[in-house]
C-alpha cells in the first residue's frame, strides 16, 4: 500500500474556479453520468456524497432520488460545503440537499441510516482510508451500496518529449495520501464486510489540446505541485511548454483511467 501523508488535503475557496472548470469538462460530465448509472439511485432513497466538493454530483443524485429522497453532501472544507450549498440553492434543490462540514472517518450519521454512499476522488486524500470505508459500511442499511471512484495516478500519462521528466513532474505521491488506491479497494471492502458487486474502468482519453478538457486543466495543478515538492521550476515550465507545443503540432495525448467500484452491504 502507498504510504499515507500526515493529513488529508483540504480545498479552499481560491481553488473553486479551477475545480469548477474541471468538473464541467465533457469527460467528467460523462464520468458522473456513468457512475450514476452504476449507483442506480431510486426515488425516496437517502444518499451521502463524501467529499462532495462543489456539489455537482450531489445535485445530480438529488434529482435521481426525487421525489421523496434526499442527499447529504459532506466535505472537510467549509468552502467546498458552502459552494455545494450555493449550487443546490441555484438549482432549486435546497430542500433536498443538506451540506455538512465533516470527516469521512467519523460520519455523523446513525447506523444503517442511508441507502448509498458515494466517494469520488475523495478517499485517496484520506490517510486512514480503511476507517473511512468502515464508516461508510456502518451507516449503510443492509443491501445499501458504497460507490467509489478513484484514479491510479501511476497509470496517468501525457505524451512527452522526455517521458522520465513527465513522470518526475506528474507524481501522484505529491498530491494524494493513496495514489494507487484502486489496486487496494477490493480488499478494503472485504475488510469492512462489503461485497464487491461492480468494478470497471472509465478512460479519460484526449488526443486534442483543448483548454476546457480535464487533462489540460490538470497540467497547471501538476506543475505547481511538483514545484512545491522540490522540482526545479524551470524544468516544470519546460514540461508545460512541451505539452503546449505538442498541442500546436497536433501531437497532444493524455490518458487517465478512472476506476469505479460498487460494493454492497
Amino acid at each position: 500500500m502507498s504510504e499515507p501523508s500526515a493529513k488529508a488535503q483540504v480545498f479552499n475557496a481560491a481553488m473553486a474556479p479551477r475545480l469548477a472548470r474541471l468538473y464541467a469538462s465533457p469527460q467528467i460530465v460523462g464520468q458522473r453520468r456513468r457512475l450514476r448509472e452504476l449507483i442506480d439511485a431510486k426515488a425516496g432513497e437517502i444518499g451521502v456524497d463524501v467529499g462532495c466538493g462543489l456539489g455537482h454530483l450531489t445535485c445530480e443524485l438529488a434529482r435521481d432520488v426525487a421525489p421523496g429522497g434526499r442527499m447529504i453532501g459532506l466535505d472537510m472544507s467549509a468552502d467546498m460545503a458552502a459552494g455545494a450549498a450555493e449550487r443546490a440553492a441555484r438549482e432549486g434543490l435546497a430542500d433536498a440537499i443538506e451540506t455538512r462540514v465533516g470527516d469521512a472517518t467519523a460520519l455523523d450519521l446513525a447506523d444503517e441510516s442511508v441507502d448509498f454512499v458515494v466517494a469520488v476522488q475523495s478517499y485517496s486524500y484520506v490517510p486512514d482510508v480503511e476507517r473511512a470505508i468502515a464508516e461508510a459500511a456502518r451507516v449503510l442499511r443492509p443491501g445499501g451500496r458504497l460507490a467509489v471512484l478513484e484514479t491510479d495516478w501511476d497509470m496517468c500519462i501525457y505524451a512527452s518529449s522526455d517521458p522520465a521528466q513527465m513522470r518526475r513532474i506528474f507524481d501522484g505521491r505529491w498530491r494524494f495520501a493513496h495514489w494507487q488506491l484502486p489496486r487496494q479497494l477490493h480488499s478494503m471492502f472485504r475488510g469492512a464486510g462489503l461485497t464487491l458487486a461492480t468494478a470497471e474502468a472509465y478512460p479519460l482519453l484526449e488526443t486534442r489540446y483543448d483548454p476546457d478538457s480535464f487533462g489540460v486543466g490538470l497540467v497547471e495543478i501538476a506543475r505547481n505541485a511538483a514545484v512545491r515538492h522540490g522540482v526545479d521550476a524551470q524544468e516544470a515550465d519546460a514540461w508545460v511548454a512541451d505539452l503546449h507545443a505538442r498541442g500546436a503540432q497536433g501531437d497532444y495525448f493524455f490518458c487517465a483511467n478512472r476506476f469505479m467500484f460498487v460494493a454492497v452491504k
